[in-house]
């Protein structure tokens, strides 16, 4: 007697099935059974009997061959009659959730922070990419061999979410497999900030995972919470791990002088036409070498640091900067591969319109001062909560500052 999970995980191996034969599907499933009438619930009538019946009997070889290999697939049976998979246990599915969820999160903050009309870190991006793909593989993997019939049902619903977004997954240099997996294509230099900030900003794809990925570990037995680890952020900087180091107290310091860095030459050029306030080079370059040097420890101790959040804000400041380039050139100072800020030796061609330009009216520094807010929060919280000794931190889905501070 079939059991419902059976009939849940046949519906998930269906939608799996669908994306490589297409259109076949329908006419070859249609003609082997009537689900719906309860003829053929499972995969009790031997695929032999099948075979034989009269309506497939006469059919050529290469059709009985692909009705053949779809009733395998379908049914997820190998070729000795076995299951082709073993059951997940409720605590793979739970933890493969959690860890998914936190890298749709993590790569919809990436997204958010994007300019439309911006520039993008291919590498910064690609290791986002990587990241999101891994986790969302492992938990299609491990929601497919559930037993659950819950979780498969919702297994059924994402894998069908990445068919629609497929065109714009692809735009974004994700392709979807087969077997309803991603993955990651070699060249992303084509790739556009837009294409990225659209199927992984809010509202996007990675909106729906993050969804399903809740709702998944609620039913494994989870609390709906998302588990990020150091790891996961070691693949978008060049720090190695043993480098890392738990600097809490010198980011709170660096977080108050590069707000107050950031706010003195976003004052120093807005004042600049003012009453006693003409534009000196030299006054120009204490306060713009201040700003600079401060910005780059900021963006170094963020990068050191083994909070996985904190190394996140650090990643969207590097690529604020780039998107601001363009401007700070104007000002004399140039943004590096790296997102560090260098200025220019010779600024005497620098004028005040230039200064104006590039920090008057705030952006950059005002994203500055922005991201050292949150990362002073983000330090204190972490400090308070702690971390395993995996290095691991788990955030509430829907409450928390710590989780909160990714929106």
């Amino acid at each position: 007697m079939p059991t419902v999970g059976n009939l849940a995980r046949t519906q998930f191996n269906m939608a799996q099935v669908q994306t490589r034969y297409g259109s076949q599907l329908n006419s070859l499933y249609n003609t082997m059974s009537s689900n719906k009438y309860g003829k053929y619930s499972t995969a009790t009538q031997p695929l032999s009997d099948l075979l034989s019946s009269n309506a497939l009997k006469n059919k050529s070889s290469i059709y009985r061959e692909q009705f053949s290999d779809l009733y395998k697939k379908i049914y997820g049976i190998a070729d000795d009659g076995e299951s082709s998979s073993s059951v997940s246990t409720s605590q793979s599915v739970k933890s493969a959730s959690a860890n998914a969820g936190g890298a749709a999160q993590s790569i919809q903050s990436f997204a958010n922070d994007l300019r439309y009309g911006g520039e993008i870190d291919a590498d910064a991006y690609r290791a986002q990419a990587q990241s999101f793909v891994d986790n969302y593989n492992t938990m299609i993997e491990k929601v497919g061999n559930s037993d659950n019939n819950g979780i498969l049902q919702k297994g059924v619903l994402m894998v069908n979410t990445g068919k629609v977004y497929s065109s714009s997954l692809g735009r974004a240099g994700i392709t979807v497999g087969a077997d309803n997996k991603l993955s990651v294509k070699d060249d992303l230099s084509k790739v556009k900030a837009s294409d990225v900030k659209f199927v992984f900003g809010k509202g996007g794809f990675s909106d729906k995972v993050i969804q399903k990925s809740r709702q998944i570990n609620e039913l494994s037995g989870g609390s709906g919470q998302f588990t990020i680890g150091a790891s996961t952020s070691n693949k978008t900087d060049n720090v190695k791990p043993a480098d890392k180091v738990d600097n809490v107290g010198t980011l709170k310091e660096l977080t108050a002088m590069v707000k107050d860095a950031a706010t003195a030459v976003k004052s120093y050029a807005h004042g600049l036409g003012s009453e006693g306030k003409e534009f000196q080079v030299t006054d120009f370059t204490d306060t713009a070498k201040d700003f600079v040097n401060k910005y780059n420890s900021f963006v170094d101790e963020m990068g050191k640091s083994d909070k996985t959040s904190i190394q996140q804000k650090g990643i969207t400041m590097q690529s604020t900067a780039r998107a601001y380039q363009h401007a700070l050139k104007r000002a004399g100072i140039s943004v590096g591969q790296d997102g560090k800020l260098t200025l220019a030796d010779d600024l005497s061609k620098i004028t005040e319109k230039d200064v104006k330009y590039a920090f008057a009216y705030g952006g950059f520094t005002d994203k500055v001062a922005q991201k050292a807010d949150q990362v002073k929060s983000l330090a204190t919280s972490a400090s308070a909560m702690g971390y395993n000794a995996n290095k691991t931190s788990t955030y509430a889905y829907n409450s928390g500052a710590l989780y909160s501070v990714y929106a």
